[in-house]
Formats: structure tokens, C-alpha cells, sequence
């Protein structure tokens, strides 16, 4: 089953690798991108999140390798998190009448471009950024393939709970790119896996109102944030094997991947929101091989940093990887940023007052 492509992340996460030899000692040449006009974000409905996502030229004159990505916004205190996309050609003349000459267009969900269904495994990740990530520096010996004239939509995701005072302002984020010519690189090509799990949060104990009935729950979230909200916390659990209509509530969400290919695990990262507690990723689990790719206990939101493996892992076609988060939903009563929020049952969401679980691997083949 395909869903709308439900990148967050988080924030989050890994970005897409490339091997370079260490030996190339070329100087680098920067390019500066920024966000066309200042955007003043909105949430809709009452919301609390803006999704906005903007075309961005970096101009770059030759087919080159990043070393490094710096996204720089303006607000720190409420970008919650941001993803840059490539621009495939398929899709260039699409982002640009949805740019609106520097504007932007609302994207729930990955870039908002091309097939409405989803580009959940596969969407073409440049980089990303949340709380607690400078500059993305690709490890020694990586970096990322970049081509002349090639174009990226940057989506930054807009926190007004986090706003000072909650006084909103215009933003104008921006990025820089750190490269070198690609010409004479000999690039092994790394790739992003996403491991999502359901989350299923009934209201705590003692804790009540309109919003802790799922279904209520769900409708609220589809109305603050788009449509396909809703379905993509049935489609996961249905991608999980769980019932996608009654769902059994839990303080710990888990999801199976089999693995339809070999590959070399190098780095990965934790994504959950404001309620996670831990977050670990393990290959094979309950087996005599089973290994620990990540295990980030007291998770925290603001940092959100990526583990590079001192050793580079090998998985197999049919090896299983998993995914477990635990969650401490009391804390929305305790928390500045949520207490003063109405009481819910919570769900996957894209909002920071919803949640997620999501793990992120880069790997070769």
C-alpha cells in the first residue's frame, strides 16, 4: 500500500551520502541559496504548524560533490524542522508555478510535488535539519553528488507554539552548499531507508475530553493540517500489520521491515516529537546475529543528531530490520509548549503537538 509521502522529520534525520576518496584535496567552492521573499507563516484551522516549502536556486556552475549543507534560519526558535528535495526534471516546471515567484506553496508531507501518492521510500532527500544539527557534514570520504544547474525545494517546517510570546514574524532561511568538481570522483552511492512505526496514544488515566475519541482526534488532525493526515496513521499501521481501524493503544510503538535488498548500514538517527522517550533501530531482532544499529535512550527533541557506526553494518535480502519507540503521553499535561493544549488521543502527525516514530539508516548497496 502506497501513502502520501510523511517525511518529518523529522527533522531529522540523515541525509543522503555519497563516497569520495579522503585523498582528494580539491578547494571547495560555496554556494549561498536563499528563500526568495520573506514568508510570514499561518497555520491553518486553527492549527498550530505550517508546512511551506520553497524552490531554491543555488546556481551552481558544474556538476559537483557536497561536502557539506548549512541550513541557517532566520526563526530559529520555531523552525522545527527542514528538508531540502531534489528537483527531478519531471517535476522542475511544477515546482516552479507552485513557487509563485518566491512564495512558497503549502506541503504537508514531503515536497508536495509530482504523483499524490507516495514517495515514502523513496523520496530524494538533498539533506536535512532539526534541533540539534549544525552543519550536516558528510562523514570522511562522503559526500553528495549535485549537478549543474540543479535546483532543490527547501521545506521548513514553521512551530508556532515555540513562537517568543507567540509573536510570529517573517522568515528568510537559507542554505549553503559546500562543494567540489565532480569531475575525476569516484562516487559509491548511499542511500536513505525510512522505518516508520504506528503511534497509538490514548489519553493518560484520569484525563479527558472531545479529542481523546480517536476518531475526533483524527478529523481535528486532517482539518490543522491537510487531508491525508489521517489516512497515513492507518496506512502505517496497515504497512505494520496492525489493524488500521481499531488499533490497540500503547506506550511502545514497534514496526518490521524485511529487506528487499542487500546493503551496508554507515549512520542513522532517531525522529520522534515532543512525548518520546527512546528510540532504537535493530537489525535481526531475537536472533543469534541480532545487532544494535541505534539505541537512543532519553531521547531529546533538540538534538536530533545522527550516529555514525564505527563499523559499517551488512544486511541481507530478508534480514529484518526494527523499529521501537516508547512515548510518556503524560507529559503533554506537564510540558510549556503543550499544556495549554486541549487533551488528545495522539496519532502520527506531522504537527509538533502529534507524533512519530521514525528511524532513518544511510547505506550503500
Amino acid at each position: 500500500m502506497k501513502i502520501k509521502s510523511i517525511v518529518c522529520l523529522v527533522t531529522i534525520v540523515i541525509s543522503s551520502l555519497f563516497a569520495v576518496p579522503q585523498s582528494q584535496a580539491v578547494k571547495s567552492k560555496f554556494y549561498v541559496a536563499k528563500m526568495k521573499k520573506a514568508h510570514l507563516p499561518t497555520a491553518p484551522n486553527n492549527g498550530t504548524d505550517d508546512y511551506r516549502c520553497f524552490l531554491l536556486d543555488p546556481k551552481v556552475t558544474q556538476d559537483s560533490i557536497i561536502k557539506s549543507v548549512q541550513f541557517v534560519p532566520q526563526k530559529k526558535n520555531y523552525v522545527h524542522h527542514a528538508i531540502m528535495f531534489r528537483v527531478t526534471a519531471a517535476d522542475v516546471a511544477e515546482a516552479e508555478k507552485a513557487d509563485q515567484n518566491g512564495t512558497g506553496w503549502p506541503c504537508f508531507g514531503g515536497s508536495g510535488l509530482g504523483s499524490m501518492f507516495s514517495s515514502f521510500l523513496t523520496s530524494p532527500w538533498l539533506s536535512s535539519w532539526a534541533p540539534g544539527r549544525g552543519k550536516d557534514v558528510s562523514p570522511p570520504g562522503y559526500g553528495i553528488p549535485f549537478k549543474k544547474g540543479e535546483k532543490l525545494v527547501l521545506q521548513v517546517h514553521y512551530n508556532l507554539l515555540a513562537a517568543n510570546g507567540g509573536k510570529v514574524e517573517t522568515d528568510q532561511s537559507r542554505i549553503i552548499l559546500e562543494t567540489i568538481p565532480a569531475k575525476g570522483a569516484t562516487v559509491k552511492q548511499l542511500q536513505v531507508e525510512l522505518f516508520p512505526a504506528p503511534v497509538e496514544l490514548a489519553c493518560p488515566a484520569g484525563v479527558t475530553g472531545p479529542l481523546c475519541d480517536r476518531r475526533n482526534s483524527l478529523l481535528d488532525l486532517a482539518a490543522r493540517t491537510s487531508t491525508q493526515s489521517a489516512f497515513e496513521a492507518a496506512g502505517i499501521n496497515v504497512l505494520c500489520q496492525n489493524d488500521p481501524f481499531n488499533p490497540k493503544p500503547s506506550l511502545i510503538s514497534r514496526c518490521d521491515k524485511v529487506m528487499g535488498r542487500d546493503l551496508t548500514v554507515v549512520a542513522a538517527a532517531p525522529h520522534m516529537h515532543l512525548l518520546g522517550r527512546s528510540l532504537k533501530l535493530t537489525l535481526n531482532p531475537g536472533t543469534p546475529g541480532e545487532t544494535v544499529l541505534l539505541n537512543r535512550q532519553n531521547y531529546d527533541f533538540d538534538d536530533q543528531s545522527a550516529t555514525v557506526l564505527k563499523t559499517p553494518v551488512k544486511v541481507k535480502s530478508g534480514d529484518t530490520i526494527r523499529v521501537e519507540c516508547t512515548f510518556d503521553p503524560t507529559l503533554r499535561q506537564k510540558l510549556p509548549a503543550l499544556k495549554n493544549l486541549e487533551p488528545r488521543y495522539i496519532t502520527w502527525g506531522e504537527g509538533s503537538s502529534d507524533e512519530m516514530c521514525l528511524g532513518v539508516i544511510a547505506a550503500t548497496d
